[in-house]
């Protein structure tokens, strides 16, 4: 009997189960256990059932059968909840650049030809330098739609138009960048195609999107952990540590002492930042 199940946005869908057998996969999982998950997936699944609870279904099976594929398949909610507002994740798209020979600098204000603007990330390379803006949600629903794009790009213009006034910026390459941690309307894809705005966000474009950049690197947020608290994951990003790879920098002693835990627990959460 087929069944529906109801996406973060309201909508309704057919049940897919290839779907979830290929985010498992995606995730890093073996054929073998990707079909072994799914069967089990697929028994839980009830009709109208949210997208929300299968996953979470999803992750608590994996947790005990797969702990590292768990914690990749994670990723996507984890960035979600790198907190209410978006400047974490500001940072975390400057590091996730920086480890790509970008020359990075966060909320940075710049003179614009008609007036000044706020820029998320300002990112350089040999002679390009990328304008961000950032578009960060905590909930899978919300897409960033062709108003978005328009904002974006006329800025960018605004603030390119400027830089073309200096004599040193003239054989200089100026691109505009809209990052976003979920997705995008088709129109906003398709105006920023036709404008050359380039779109980094979930699944777009297909091949090098957000999640390739963060996957080809392992440059997985601490946010990801199942090990830390609120609390602890808050103190983390107060001490300017966004990656997992920069909690490996720490000794036992010292994340206790940052994160006011046991030593039990500072290990705990160093072991589970080593699966990854």
């Amino acid at each position: 009997m087929e069944k529906y199940i109801t996406k973060a946005d309201g909508k309704k869908e057919l049940y897919d189960k290839q779907k979830i057998n290929t985010s498992f996969i995606k995730a890093g999982a073996s054929n073998k256990i990707a079909a072994k998950a799914t069967k089990t997936i697929n028994r839980k699944v009830k009709d109208n059932m949210s997208t929300d609870e299968i996953y979470h279904n999803a992750l608590g099976h994996l947790r005990v059968i797969e702990p590292r594929v768990a914690l990749k398949y994670s990723l996507k909610r984890a960035i979600m909840n790198m907190g209410p507002e978006g400047f974490v994740f500001e940072k975390y798209i400057a590091r996730i650049l920086k480890e790509y020979g970008f020359f990075t600098e966060v909320g940075q204000i710049l003179s614009g030809y008609c007036v000044e603007h706020e820029v998320d990330v300002v990112a350089k390379k040999e002679d390009k330098t990328c304008f961000v803006e950032c578009k960060y949600h905590n909930s899978p629903g919300i897409k960033s739609d062709i108003k978005t794009a328009l904002y974006v790009h006329s800025r960018f213009l605004d603030i390119e138009k400027a830089y073309r006034e200096k004599e040193s910026s003239n054989h200089s390459h100026f691109e505009a960048w809209l990052v976003t941690n979920t997705k995008c309307t088709s129109d906003a894809i398709k105006y920023a195609g036709c404008v050359g705005l380039r779109i980094l966000a979930w699944h777009c474009p297909e091949e090098e999107n957000l999640q390739y950049f963060i996957e080809t690197k392992k440059l997985y947020p601490i946010s990801i952990l199942s090990t830390i608290t609120e609390k602890q994951k808050e103190i983390l990003f107060d001490s300017n540590i966004i990656l997992i790879k920069e909690i490996g920098n720490y000794s036992i002693d010292n994340l206790a002492r940052l994160i006011s835990v046991s030593k039990l627990e500072a290990s705990k959460i160093l072991n589970e930042a080593n699966i990854i």
